[in-house]
């Protein structure tokens, strides 16, 4: 079997370890804009409740067309492995001094396209997470799992999809974001995350470990590898306190 991470737009190539394959690239997928992303959603409404927050590690919400990475099926046209996408958020960052109540999570989504359907099963899980990520892995031994949603993805192109699902969470505690892809294979489906290139705060990192990533990898470091430019995950976590 060839592992491979796939860019939607493929513009070039290069190896990275024995039998593994990593396809793809845009050449100036770094650039702040380029006349190439979605439009931006639409900002929060003004009417939000006052002690409403969003945690948000990335400076710009507009979805890169042709810059997300995905672990597939070679010559499937983009059907998945199982992938997984996580950010890890600090209380402290955000100002947070007292418990939040999460309501919701958002994610950006470059492309879906079920196999079977217009929908696709996918996974939002939210997790305590027992120290501050350094490196370019993050150890699952140390999270544990608060709250959990099973969710369809919408078929499109350049959307968001937000999901409600409930927990508390303390400051003093980090919280780790997972939106988890079953493998695609049985029903031909196909999953990009929305991203884009314009600054992060703290990394976001993949799990593919169909792909050789047995643990969560920045996506900085692998899109170094195919090369993409920069690829910021878009993934937000609203709540109040």
């Amino acid at each position: 079997m060839r592992w491979l991470l796939v860019p939607l737009a493929i513009a070039g190539c290069a190896k990275a370890g024995k039998e593994n394959s990593i396809i793809g690239g845009l050449t100036d997928a770094g650039s702040p804009s380029d006349g190439n992303d979605f439009p931006e959603p639409d900002a929060s409404p003004i009417d939000a409740p006052p002690q409403q927050i969003t945690l948000t590690q990335t400076t710009s919400n507009a979805i890169s067309r042709n810059h997300s990475f995905a672990c597939i099926v070679p010559n499937s046209g983009g059907v998945g492995y199982q992938n997984s996408y996580y950010r890890v958020f600090a209380p402290a960052d955000h100002g947070i001094t007292s418990t939040l109540h999460i309501s919701e999570v958002t994610f950006a989504i470059e492309s879906a396209s079920a196999g079977v359907g217009t929908t696709q099963p996918a996974q939002v899980n939210l997790g305590t997470y027992a120290a501050t990520p350094t490196g370019l892995t993050l150890d699952l031994a140390r999270s544990l799992t608060i709250a959990s949603a099973n969710i369809r993805i919408p078929d499109g192109e350049g959307t968001t999809m937000t999901v409600p699902i409930k927990a508390d969470l303390e400051p003093t505690t980090n919280l780790i974001v997972e939106l988890s892809l079953p493998d695609g294979l049985v029903d031909g489906n196909s999953f990009f995350i929305g991203t884009n290139g314009q600054g992060e705060r703290r990394p976001g990192y993949t799990r593919a470990v169909d792909c050789q990533l047995s643990s969560p990898t920045t996506m900085q470091s692998i899109a170094a590898l195919i090369p993409t430019g920069e690829t910021d995950i878009l993934l937000t976590v609203t709540g109040t306190m």
